[in-house]
């Protein structure tokens, strides 16, 4: 086959990278915005192999038919972050499958790289599977790995550098994604988080296939909603002042004592208190993700002490913290943008006055404030 990609050799590697900061917003949207881009195996004699991602799968904690489901463990570890990374499992006795981590770092999250259409170094691939040519060579989660020499040694690999890295590219002119649901499990087989090129005769063999509905007309996925051909740019908005998104938003952001029983209705649970909640382990806290250093300093917490006539000042001090603070604020910022609701967690017994109050209506403010700007210019 005719070299159609020099942008996968190892000079252009950083240059060509996957843009990473897709994958953080969520699974459902890293699984579209992975579609067409590349997949390359790097060999020890200077040679390549790569394939162009054609199916994805999404999967996340909230999610039954996920390995992160049931919380971490040693198994399922790279998938609780950084994104970019390999998740690399064994299946059935006999073969490896392969996911690219995705979502929030501790929130865990990614996509099975479901299939492949091979465009480099298929004399190598087409050894590896043992003489098998033309779709049989990459047209399955496990054949591709089998194919891309992908094994446990994989695992946690970060996927901007050799032996396995992800190389961005474009859908080509008048292709469409068309989303089914997952194939091969048993548990919310019913949710449409299933990705592919449609009409790609490299998709995996599945009757789901002739009923795919175009991307753009699937309405949402689980997690988030994406449109077209390229994955949707996940607005970055809270809710008004009632917790109330007034559909007018794409996310909205509630608070929620950590000591109360969890709701379904919370979406991601982010605890934005500086220490632990006294008297929860983490499975009775049920906390996603814990953003310690976002919460007030400890200077200013103990001068506050949770005296209500200095609240206001509190309030005022704290805000000029976050503004002081951006790498905290932005973290918090791309998991809102990455999920359809987020609840902050915080300890205090004060409902009214407390640091999550502060934080929720500092985001709202700051994101007003952009948004005003940019109608400007």
């Amino acid at each position: 086959m005719a070299r159609i990609c020099d942008e996968i050799d190892d000079e252009n590697c950083n240059r060509n990278a996957f843009p990473m900061e897709l994958l953080i917003r969520g699974a459902d949207e890293a699984a579209a915005g992975l579609l067409g881009c590349l997949l390359v195996r790097d060999w020890p004699d200077g040679t390549h192999s790569a394939v162009r991602i054609v199916e994805t799968e999404a999967y996340d904690q909230n999610d039954p038919a996920s390995h992160t489901y049931h919380g971490r463990s040693e198994r399922n570890r790279a998938m609780f972050g950084p994104a970019g990374h390999a998740y690399v499992y064994f299946t059935y006795g006999m073969h490896y499958c392969v996911n690219v981590t995705a979502g929030a770092d501790g929130f865990g999250c990614g996509v099975l790289i479901r299939a492949g259409e091979p465009v480099e170094g298929v004399e190598h691939m087409t050894q590896l599977r043992g003489g098998r040519t033309g779709a049989q060579l990459t047209n399955g989660p496990a054949k591709l790995c089998q194919a891309l020499a992908i094994d446990k040694s994989l695992y946690g690999h970060d996927l901007r550098m050799p032996p396995l890295r992800l190389v961005r590219a474009s859908l080509k002119e008048g292709e469409r994604i068309g989303c089914t649901p997952r194939i091969g499990i048993s548990k919310a087989a019913d949710r449409p988080r299933r990705l592919i090129i449609m009409g790609n005769p490299y998709v995996s063999k599945s009757p789901l296939n002739a009923k795919a509905v175009p991307l753009d007309a699937a309405g949402p996925m689980h997690g988030t909603q994406a449109k077209g051909t390229q994955a949707m740019q996940t607005k970055q908005t809270v809710a008004d002042d009632n917790g109330d998104n007034g559909g007018s938003t794409s996310c909205d952001v509630r608070i929620r004592r950590v000591y109360e029983e969890p709701s379904a209705d919370d979406g991601l649970r982010v605890l934005v208190d500086r220490l632990w909640p006294r008297g929860r382990s983490k499975q009775s806290a049920h906390v996603d993700v814990w953003i310690k250093d976002i919460a007030p300093s400890k200077e200013l917490r103990t001068w506050f002490g949770h005296i209500p006539e200095r609240f206001d000042e509190f309030a005022s001090r704290y805000r000029e913290e976050l503004d002081a603070n951006p790498e905290a604020v932005s973290r918090l910022r791309e998991l809102i943008a990455g999920h359809p609701r987020v609840t902050l967690l915080y300890g205090a017994k004060d409902n009214e006055r407390n640091n999550a109050v502060v934080l929720r209506k500092y985001l709202l403010d700051t994101q007003v404030s952009q948004q005003e700007a940019n109608t400007r210019k």
